[in-house]
């Protein structure tokens, strides 16, 4: 097992801006409108301005990748100084808009819901792109964005949260008042002053996960106890990490553990109360002896334009064939 990093590592030399920052808008309030009114227009299921220069849980964040929860993803510990500032992704950044993407409705299977349409990275990052050239029209000349999509060392739950998109849960997971957690998340960031949605900024300090009450129901019903308690998960031990961010081979218990799971996990989404009850539709399977004979090439030709890519060829086939061992052992 790697050891986690004593401290981040530095910051490369930075160069200076290649542009100044625009002049200030006249009406920084009706641009954050404007903002808002093109995300829902453009199909996100809530949206909210963030105006801030830095994030507020950094120390958090490092403190869970130099406890080694982070597995096998070391790009969490090369960027992680890059996070501390927002205008490491964008110089200037004045302004985030946060918006979240609903993911289409499904029952139970072994690919996670957010896998099992066309790449949501692609889908957002378009629509994200659309918002800008038209927000543009309306900023002063000069103004300059950044669109992100899980693409750029962004705390994006917090700034979710800050937002006013809504509550961290126990799960880790941002949940959308009467949306639920089932949604994908995209910024746009801008040097630009858009007036923020949310008067009140939520303190990152330690969450009481109030909203979530005394219910419990992620942290019981995750198959692998990869939870170490709210909102504190070790990467791990969980199955979405397993199947897609774990590049090595399984480790001794590593393939018994995923049992049917081919791709990413939803159990800590599908029992928690703020998603309602599951639907009753069909199941969304992939057959495991059919991914685990796939040729590079032919896995291209048939996932190149899906979330799977992210576990890559030989990440899901290893996947298929320990689901395979696993029947055989039943």
């Amino acid at each position: 097992m790697k050891t986690a990093p004593a401290s981040p590592p530095p910051l490369p030399r930075k160069r200076p801006p290649r542009f100044p920052p625009p002049p200030e808008p006249s009406d920084p309030a009706g641009l954050g409108k404007l903002a808002l009114t093109l995300a829902g227009r453009h199909g996100f299921c809530a949206a909210g301005v963030l105006s801030a220069p830095k994030p507020l849980t950094w120390d958090r964040f490092w403190n869970w990748v130099a406890a080694g929860y982070a597995g096998e993803m070391d790009w969490l510990a090369r960027d992680a100084a890059a996070r501390q500032d927002f205008s490491h992704i964008l110089p200037f950044t004045r302004s985030v808009l946060a918006v979240a993407l609903l993911l289409p409705p499904g029952g139970p299977g072994n690919v996670a819901r957010y896998a099992r349409g066309d790449d949501y990275h692609v889908t957002v990052r378009r629509a994200l792109h659309r918002i800008a050239a038209e927000l543009a029209k309306s900023c002063p000349e000069g103004t300059h964005f950044r669109v992100c999509v899980d693409t750029a060392p962004l705390l994006e739950r917090e700034v979710a949260v800050r937002a006013g998109l809504g509550f961290i849960g126990k799960n880790g997971m941002l949940i959308i008042p009467g949306v639920g957690s089932h949604a994908v998340l995209g910024e746009l960031l801008t040097d630009v002053d858009l007036g923020p949605s949310s008067a009140t900024v939520p303190e990152p300090a330690e969450t009481s996960f109030s909203e979530c009450g005394s219910c419990t129901a992620c942290l019981d019903g995750c198959p692998t106890s990869a939870f170490k308690g709210p909102g504190l998960l070790d990467a791990r031990l969980c199955l979405s990490y397993l199947t897609i961010e774990k590049r090595s081979d399984f480790e001794a218990g590593e393939a018994d553990a995923i049992g049917e799971t081919l791709f990413g996990c939803d159990i800590c989404q599908d029992v928690c109360p703020w998603n309602g009850p599951p639907l009753k539709t069909a199941a969304a399977q992939l057959d495991p002896g059919e991914i685990a004979s796939l040729t590079e090439e032919e896995f291209d030709a048939r996932f190149s334009h899906t979330a799977l890519t992210r576990a890559g060829w030989r990440g899901l086939a290893r996947n298929a064939r320990a689901v395979l061992a696993n029947r055989g052992k039943s």
